[in-house]
């Protein structure tokens, strides 16, 4: 196998390219390694690390130094900071919605306008959580609505 690396400032985007005679258990791995990096995140609950599809995410929000993961079922813990988290996942839907959280789009149920023009936001599972008002004419841009 060889690699080959093209470093310039005239790309755009970051694009992986892999050529290979037939498709191999090998090729199949790379693959799979680089959607993995793609779309899933490593967690923590109790002393067990998860990896969790980025998909299942509701919201993530930091705590005093900590940053929580929500999904419908559960609540992880990770190491990840919520500006790495935010690098990771702006081109799969998520959007800061505070100085402590990013909401996944996609887990949105309603919108109800709140006191000091910030958005209630219902999700997917009845939880509710609060847009800021510095983020929420980006959360209605993002999701189409005036």
């Amino acid at each position: 196998m060889k690699v080959e690396i093209d470093i310039d400032e005239k790309y755009q985007d970051t694009v992986v390219k892999i050529t290979s005679p037939r498709l191999t258990p090998e090729v199949e791995k790379m693959v799979s390694l680089l959607r993995m990096m793609d779309s899933q995140i490593p967690v923590k609950k109790a002393d067990e690390t998860y990896i969790l599809d980025a998909e299942k995410i509701l919201y993530i929000e930091a705590v005093e130094r900590n940053t929580f993961v929500y999904t419908e079922e559960e609540v992880y813990e990770s190491g990840l900071k919520l500006y790495e988290f935010e690098a990771r996942l702006s081109e799969r839907d998520f959007i800061r919605i505070s100085k402590q959280g990013l909401l996944n789009l996609k887990k949105v149920k309603s919108l109800k306008a709140d006191i000091n023009r910030r958005i209630r936001v219902t999700l997917v599972n009845d939880e509710q959580i609060v847009v800021s008002r510095m983020y929420s004419d980006e959360l209605r841009s993002r999701l189409g609505v005036k």
